[in-house]
């Protein structure tokens, strides 16, 4: 298995979108995207274990964002590296974000964002992974995606994240 780690995403989280569709307003997950690619889907929530769900699918890419109902332990920090290592055992994560990726921020919160393309029996699968703390729950947003080349539905996603608000929770 190819496994290369490049930073280049990391660049598109801040390049302004092209076309963009209406925003998203998410109240269960507490947040907003501001905007999504033209043809992204309705967001889909739903109830996980580890809390409430959002996904939206543009083609051959797929956003999906956790947020985790029980509140992470005072003091925790995506940018501690032992933190990160527990968050990917947590999520049983291929990434490994506490050696890989780089600091990035959302909505004015420290995030930590790992980018990654890897090279499987003649498919490509690129993955972006996010873990934010916002009101002392953790966000995971991944953006997934396979493709030879790289899908532009995964770039479009990946820089949908910058456009992320995060606001007072609602529950219905």
């Amino acid at each position: 298995m190819q496994r290369a780690n490049t930073v280049w995403p990391l660049l598109v989280l801040w390049w302004p979108l092209a076309a963009h569709a209406d925003a998203a307003d998410v109240p269960a997950l507490g947040l907003r995207i501001g905007s999504l690619p033209e043809g992204t889907s309705a967001p889909v929530v739903s109830q996980v274990s580890a809390g409430d769900q959002m996904s939206v699918q543009l083609d051959k890419a797929t956003l999906t964002i956790l947020r985790a109902s029980a509140p992470e332990p005072a003091g925790s920090d995506v940018a501690n590296p032992a933190y990160r290592a527990g968050l990917d055992a947590r999520f049983s994560e291929q990434i490994d974000s506490k050696e890989q990726g780089a600091p990035t921020a959302l909505d004015g919160h420290g995030a930590w964002t790992v980018v990654e393309a890897r090279s499987t029996g003649g498919a490509t699968t690129y993955a972006c992974v996010t873990y934010v703390i916002v009101d002392q729950h953790l966000y995971r947003m991944t953006v997934n995606a396979t493709g030879d080349p790289r899908p532009p539905e995964f770039d479009g996603l990946v820089k949908a994240l910058s456009s992320i608000t995060f606001e007072p929770l609602h529950r219905a």
